[in-house]
């Protein structure tokens, strides 16, 4: 039987609901936070924000450049976000839940619950990521 392995990262946002969700979709802002460890560059991005639409998000260290892709499967504005996530360094199946709470005018808490690791160095290497992506994120609407 194979292993399921999960994580789940939170973060309280200092921005309006809306601001936070409307981030994931517009490559202009995927592309300023989606850095999943210090002194990556910009990334490279395509984004077709409707279900069943699909991104392309590439994350570039110097001259190395790692593809990460996906569908849309749900998007409920301003609540959830679901998307299929594929790399070199995950399993296909994998998906991405992000819930949008309003906690006040400019504060919205983010849970991303992500599920489809082989391993828990695969899940661990994961959350490492998550957690700066979201860093960066709540930084760049701060």
């Amino acid at each position: 039987m194979k292993n399921s392995f999960e994580l789940t990262v939170t973060k309280v946002i200092p921005a309006s609901r809306k601001e936070v969700f409307e981030a994931w979709l517009d490559p202009q802002a995927l592309a300023r936070f989606m850095k999943p460890m210090e002194g990556l560059l910009d990334c490279k991005t395509e984004v077709d924000p409707r279900e069943g639409g699909s991104f392309l998000i590439v994350m570039r260290v110097g001259d190395i450049e790692v593809p990460h892709r996906g569908e849309y499967k749900t998007i409920s504005r301003f609540d959830r976000l679901v998307f299929t996530w594929l790399s070199e360094h995950i399993n296909p199946g994998s998906t991405v839940t992000l819930d949008f709470k309003e906690r006040g005018p400019r504060e919205t808490e983010l849970t991303l619950h992500h599920v489809g690791f082989s391993s828990d160095a695969q899940r661990a290497s994961h959350e490492k990521g998550w957690n700066s992506i979201i860093e960066t994120l709540a930084g760049d609407l701060a």
